[in-house]
């Protein structure tokens, strides 16, 4: 499905949530959704999946992605002295590094000084479709 709930007001939106979670109840059943609308990608899909120029980029289970994954931002310094092993794709940004992690609670641990932010689907296509993979 194109885009299910956009343009839709916020009760027909549940509503077509509704419907589509009611499909899904019946084992063997998917729904392929193209959407730009991550809210609703976030809570309704099990998996998510980013197709750039036709080509699968990206593939990974919504729990774990909005679990496991994280933003880090680093000053340059810092960046250049932390474990990078982890680093699935970083931006150059005005105050260093914004890196894309599948690894949040190792740099928890590690690098405790390091702001990480809660992974989610738009930054995901940001730095996967503006940064440098790693």
């Amino acid at each position: 499905m194109d885009e299910p709930t956009s343009g839709l007001d916020v009760v027909a939106r549940e509503q077509m949530l509704t419907l589509l979670r009611e499909y899904m109840e019946t084992e063997g059943r998917a729904i392929l959704i193209s959407s730009h609308l991550s809210g609703d990608l976030e809570t309704f899909c099990d998996d998510i999946y980013l197709i750039q120029k036709g080509t699968i980029t990206f593939h990974e289970e919504m729990d774990r992605l909005l679990d496991a994954y994280g933003l880090l931002k680093v000053s340059d310094e810092v960046y250049k002295k932390m474990d990078k092993s982890h680093i699935i794709c970083r931006k150059k940004e005005n105050f260093g590094w914004s890196c894309l992690t599948d690894q949040k609670a190792y740099y928890q641990m590690h690098n405790p000084e390091i702001v990480i932010e809660k992974g989610s689907v738009d930054e995901l296509i940001l730095l996967m479709a503006g940064g440098e993979r790693i």
